[in-house]
C-alpha cells in the first residue's frame, strides 16, 4: 500500500512537471535548459565591438548566455539565436522626438561575422548609422528570415540582389532618407523581388529607383503584398506595369503609397481591381488632364483613406452629387489639400468622413 502511494506520488509531480514544461515552451520562455550557441555568442561579442555604443544599448552582453542579452532571442529547444532587434532612433528618424532621448549604434559596416548566426528568424538594425556603408550581401544567406527591417540606417548603394534569395520573408523594410538632396540607396534591377514570394510588406520609399530595370515586377510578382510603399523613389509613369494583366497587379494590397513621384495622367486600370485596398497615398501625382481621376473614389469603393494632395484636381468637377455618393460610404480620411479646387465649398452628407483636407484651395 506505502508503495503504490509513493508511485502515485512520484506520477503526480511527474505529472506536474511535464505540464509546466509544456506551458513554459507555448510561451516561448527563453530560461531554457540550453543556453546560446558559443559560436555565436562570440559573433555577438564581435559585432559589438565593431561599433560605437555611446547610449549603452548593449550594455546588457556580457557573460555567457547570449540569450539573456537585451535585443536576443534564442529558440527555446536549440538555444539557436532567431531574434537580432536593435533598432535606434537616430537622428529622429521616423520623424519623433524622444522624451528618453537618442539611442542608437555606429559603425563605419555591419561587421561579417554576424554571418555567423545560421538561424535567424528576425533582424532589426533600423535607426542606427552605419556612414553610408552597404547593405551586407551575407543577409542573403538567412534563409529562414521573414521579417527584415534596415531603414534609416544609413546604408548607401545598390540593394544586393542577394535579398531575393529570402523566400520566408514576410517583412522587408528598406526606407532611406535624402542626404543633400541625393538618394542613398538605389537599385539598377529589381529582378530579385522574384524570390520573394511569401513577402507581405515592403517598404521601399526614398530609394532611387530612376535607373532600375524591371521596377514593374514589383507590382506583378509578389502576390502575396499586402502593404506596398514607393514614396519618393523618382518613378515615372512608365514604371507602372501598365501593359501587364491588371488582375495580377497586387490582387491583395490594402495599402499603397505611391506618393512623391513624377507619375501623370491617367489613372492605372488596376486600381479598379484593388478591392482589398483601404489605404491609398497619391499625393504629386499630376492627375490634371486625368479623365478618370474623378472616378477614383468610385473605382474603389474600399477604401478608408485616401491622399491627393498636390495632384491638380482643379479641373475635377467635385459636385456636391459626386461627393455625397453612396460609393464613398467608406472613407473615413479624405485629403484634397493643395489643389487649387475653385467654386463654392461644397455641401457634404458623407456619414463615414471624418477627416476632410481642403486647405490651399480657392473655394469660397
Amino acid at each position: 500500500m506505502g508503495n503504490q502511494w509513493v508511485l502515485g506520488l512520484h506520477l503526480v509531480i511527474l505529472s506536474m512537471f511535464l505540464v509546466a514544461t509544456k506551458y513554459t515552451s507555448c510561451l516561448g520562455v527563453q530560461n531554457s535548459t540550453r543556453s546560446c550557441h558559443e559560436r555565436e555568442r562570440l559573433a555577438l561579442l564581435k559585432f559589438k565591438q565593431s561599433v560605437t555604443d555611446d547610449f549603452k544599448m548593449l550594455s546588457s552582453w556580457v557573460g555567457s548566455d547570449c540569450c539573456s542579452w537585451k535585443g536576443v532571442r534564442c529558440d527555446g529547444v536549440t538555444g539557436r539565436v532567431v531574434v537580432l532587434h536593435l533598432r535606434g532612433n537616430y537622428a529622429g528618424y521616423d520623424g519623433e522626438f524622444y522624451e528618453d532621448g537618442e539611442y542608437y549604434l555606429k559603425g563605419y559596416k555591419v561587421n561579417a561575422c554576424l554571418a555567423e548566426l545560421r538561424h535567424p528568424q528576425q533582424l532589426d538594425l533600423s535607426g542606427n548609422n552605419f556612414y553610408r556603408s552597404q547593405i551586407p550581401k551575407f543577409i542573403g544567406s538567412f534563409k529562414q528570415l521573414s521579417y527584415l527591417n534596415l531603414s534609416y540606417a544609413f546604408f548607401s548603394g545598390i540593394i544586393p540582389h542577394h535579398i531575393g534569395n529570402l523566400s520566408n520573408l514576410k517583412v522587408l523594410d528598406l526606407r532611406s532618407s535624402s542626404y543633400d538632396e541625393t538618394r542613398l540607396i538605389t537599385s539598377n534591377d529589381m529582378a530579385w523581388v522574384s524570390g520573394l514570394s511569401s513577402l507581405e510588406h515592403l517598404d521601399l520609399s526614398y530609394v532611387d529607383l530612376s535607373q532600375a530595370k524591371n521596377v514593374a515586377m514589383v507590382f506583378y510578382m509578389i502576390p502575396s503584398l499586402e502593404y506596398l510603399s514607393l514614396s519618393a523613389c523618382e518613378l515615372s509613369s512608365a514604371d507602372l506595369g501598365l501593359h501587364h494583366n491588371s488582375s495580377k497587379i497586387l490582387p491583395n494590397i490594402e495599402h499603397l503609397d505611391l506618393s512623391s513621384n513624377t507619375f501623370e495622367g491617367q489613372l492605372p486600370h488596376f486600381f479598379q481591381n484593388l478591392t482589398s485596398l483601404t489605404f491609398l497615398d497619391l499625393s504629386y501625382y499630376n492627375l490634371n488632364l486625368a479623365w478618370n481621376s474623378v472616378n477614383l473614389l468610385n473605382m474603389i469603393p474600399s477604401l478608408s483613406e485616401s491622399h491627393l494632395s498636390v495632384c491638380g484636381l482643379h479641373n475635377a468637377p467635385f459636385s456636391p452629387t459626386y461627393l455625397n455618393s453612396s460609393a464613398h460610404s467608406n472613407i473615413q480620411y479624405l485629403d484634397l489639400s493643395c489643389n487649387s479646387i475653385g467654386g463654392r465649398f461644397p455641401s457634404m452628407n458623407i456619414t463615414s468622413l471624418t477627416f476632410l483636407d481642403l486647405s490651399e484651395n480657392l473655394l469660397h
